[in-house]
């Protein structure tokens, strides 16, 4: 993986690169924005620069071919480390956050550097910020800590206050396009469409590459856009999506990723309700979303999509799948159904 590779991060490159020239690259950055903008992978290619034998200056670039640089790629490096919040707890617990902590104390085994990522973010607790924050005002010599969040606002002020921010957004659909096509993905008449359905996300169009996930979420539209509808039969489709998916955060994000994608189907009945073309579904999808249309008004398509971001967010805060699935499956009915 080169940096000409990732495109769309060019900013956030040159914003940690004009640090880095000035001498104030800093210990911790908070890397914010959603899921599948590609933060993870940014904050990787930056830990490649840090720990690469052959490692440039201020343009963060890594040779590639170095066994570090190998080992980071694959996640084998001794001072390269993820620490993510686990799936049973809400938040990252004080015992967690010392184990982190300890462990960014010990020497580093390359005698560079050392780099962790920390996800999610926003997950502290009161007391697991008042631990961490010690480490961000004594950081160990030459530590350097990725913060991924979403919302940024929801860390204590002391925390963001020690930290640089770095903001990733949804990219343009034709950049997303170009990215499809670079890796090969998708078929050429497709790609537009899966750009357009992703929302600008970079990782959710990746995975809407896969013929399935499409023909998938065509299955959710023709739940969604006949009447009368059923929750109990999108809910039994949602679970279906995710039943050979092992482990609780695994399967966590394939759902909030198809509630992503129903954000987008909320957004564009709205546009339709104000004469507006759809932005975001599939063409042949449009005829159907012209007749739903006619049964609902803003009230009700604003009720579904504050349902949407409410299972959205306690799924990110660790509430039982198939239960905030079958909830979210009565609110979508009652509202349908009006």
């Amino acid at each position: 993986m080169r940096w000409s590779d990732l495109m769309g991060m060019e900013e956030a490159r040159k914003q940690l690169g004009r640090a880095t020239k000035a001498g104030k690259f800093g210990h911790a950055h908070i890397l914010a924005g959603p899921t599948g903008t590609g933060r993870r992978l940014f904050a990787t290619m930056v830990a490649r620069h840090l720990l690469c034998d052959n490692g440039g200056e201020g343009d963060l670039s890594s040779c590639g071919q170095c066994p570090s640089c190998k080992q980071v790629e694959a996640g084998t490096h001794p001072d390269f480390q993820t620490w993510v919040k686990p799936d049973e707890d809400k938040e990252f617990k004080i015992d967690f956050m010392r184990r982190m902590i300890e462990s960014a104390q010990l020497k580093s085994t390359s005698g560079r550097a050392k780099a962790f990522i920390l996800e999610p973010a926003d997950a502290f607790n009161e007391e697991s910020s008042n631990c961490f924050l010690k480490t961000l005002e004594e950081p160990p010599t030459g530590m350097w800590i990725a913060l991924l969040c979403e919302n940024p606002e929801n860390l204590l002020p002391t925390i963001r206050s020690r930290c640089q921010l770095i903001r990733f957004h949804p990219l343009p659909v034709s950049t997303v396009s170009q990215i499809l096509e670079a890796k090969g993905l998708g078929e050429a008449n497709t790609r537009m469409e899966i750009a357009r359905l992703s929302e600008g996300l970079p990782g959710l169009a990746v995975t809407l590459a896969e013929s399935s996930r499409r023909a998938m979420w065509h299955d959710f539209l023709k739940v969604l856009l006949v009447r009368p509808f059923k929750g109990t039969v999108w809910a039994d489709l949602l679970k279906g999506a995710i039943e050979d998916v092992t482990g609780g955060p695994a399967q966590r994000s394939v759902v909030r990723s198809i509630l992503r994608l129903h954000m987008g189907l909320w957004g564009d009945l709205l546009r339709m309700l104000h004469g507006l073309d759809p932005r975001v579904q599939p063409e042949s999808a449009f005829n159907a979303l012209r007749d739903s249309i006619r049964t609902l008004d803003a009230r009700r398509i604003s009720g579904m999509a504050d349902g949407t971001m409410l299972a959205d967010d306690r799924l990110k805060w660790g509430a039982t799948v198939p239960l905030a699935i079958e909830a979210l499956g009565d609110t979508l009915e009652d509202f349908l159904n009006q």
